[in-house]
């Protein structure tokens, strides 16, 4: 006990170390659990601060990837749409090519020349049709506009200025050479034949750019999934608990705590069996 200088006794206080220690190992103690039942090391931003800013910061990378990487692949998609269109119309540019050597021989009359000539205008009209109703997302993509236009631009990461532009795309009968051609006789028909060639040499060009553009696109989208993990991998060693060195501290904090407490039930008890020897 400590004798008072009134000349009365009050009974002994536990010291205010152990007291102090003790509230220290509890706060620690519960630290530790909120973070092991969030499996976040940092819950909030004096838990630290800057590990809060950077892990803040690597999150956003990390959407910016996820959403490139979906951007990229509607990209695909709409550079496969046209591709798929071009593949029609080069197929029906060989068969106007057929036309145009059959009504080059002179075996044929002009009347039956205007009878296969049908056929290569119809071609011609339905090659129009495609390249300008072929669309991804009501955009036109093979016909000079829209995603076609040479302007269209893809974000392929997760800052401003990580862009790739879309190539140009027109596979009408206009900009392919062939409008207004005819095979009605032998000459429109050499004239014609001359003019399906180039169009064939514009096709394979611009499908062999399409490609190339798919290859690109393939190659972005490989990059984006490895930096997206390796992002990730380094925004969860900023914020994320470990928990075998969660749960170790956990116990050891669980043991100081247990070790206080029975320290102050011990100081206790020897409090209280002075205070009745001193009252016998």
């Amino acid at each position: 006990m400590e004798i008072q200088k009134s000349g009365g006794f009050r009974p002994l206080g536990p010291p205010k170390r152990t007291s102090s220690a003790l509230q220290k190992t509890n706060k620690k103690l519960s630290k530790i659990l909120e973070r092991l039942s969030t499996a976040k090391r940092i819950n909030r931003a004096s838990d630290d601060a800057a590990g809060l800013a950077i892990a803040e910061q690597l999150s956003s990378q990390i959407r910016g990837f996820k959403m490139a990487e979906r951007n990229v692949s509607d990209a695909m998609s709409a550079l496969r749409v046209a591709d798929g269109a071009s593949n029609e119309i080069q197929s029906m540019l060989q068969r106007q090519r057929e036309l145009a050597l059959q009504a080059r021989n002179y075996t044929l009359t002009d009347d039956q020349r205007q009878h296969i000539d049908t056929e290569y205008q119809n071609i011609s009209q339905e090659i129009d049709r495609i390249a300008t109703g072929t669309e991804f997302n009501r955009q036109s993509v093979s016909n000079g506009q829209g995603l076609g236009s040479g302007n269209a631009q893809i974000q392929v990461g997760p800052n401003a200025g990580d862009t790739v532009t879309l190539p140009s795309i027109d596979v009408t009968a206009n900009s392919l050479g062939i409008s207004g051609t005819s095979i009605a006789d032998s000459a429109s028909a050499a004239n014609a034949l001359t003019a399906i060639d180039g169009a064939m040499q514009s096709m394979n060009s611009q499908r062999a750019t399409i490609g190339a553009m798919v290859n690109r696109f393939e190659s972005t989208q490989n990059n984006l999934n490895i930096a997206e993990t390796n992002t990730t991998a380094a925004e969860s060693i900023l914020r994320d608990q470990d928990m075998a060195m969660g749960i170790a501290e956990a116990t050891r904090n669980r043991l100081l705590q247990e070790s206080g407490m029975n320290a102050f039930k011990h100081f206790n008890e020897i409090s209280a069996n002075h205070i009745l020897g001193l009252l016998k």
